[in-house]
């Protein structure tokens, strides 16, 4: 049996936290939560993640400033980072791949819609 693929998701918001780590654990995803910016760095060296679903607004460091600071650093540029929030802007999608994301989606979404981002970049 396969080991399950690691997504680190960065989020605040406890009702969506929820939601996206039980529509994961259905598809056997293995799901580490983070619920701050500082952390953020961090977890994601400590825990080597598959994949990380990134929200923009966040507590203490924004999602572009941890996206921009993930891609630079060795040990994580190689993890596709979506992102996952309300900003539903032109410019803060741009700004969002500018920084380094593999992909942009909005929120509220589908699960399905979720499980076919997360599948572009792995198993």
């Amino acid at each position: 049996m396969k080991k399950a693929e690691k997504i680190l998701l960065i989020e605040d918001e406890k009702n969506i936290i929820l939601g996206v780590k039980t529509c994961l654990e259905v598809a056997d995803y293995a799901v580490v939560v983070v619920e701050d910016g500082e952390k953020a760095l961090d977890v994601a060296i400590k825990e080597r993640p598959d994949l990380i679903l990134l929200d923009l607004m966040l507590p203490k460091v924004n999602g572009f400033q941890i996206c921009q600071q993930l891609k630079v650093m060795e040990e994580t540029r190689h993890i596709p980072i979506v992102v996952l929030t309300a900003k539903t802007a032109e410019e803060d999608k741009e700004r969002a791949m500018q920084a380094g994301a593999d992909s942009y989606m909005t929120k509220p979404f589908r699960p399905e819609e979720l499980w076919q981002e997360i599948k572009r970049f792995i198993g």
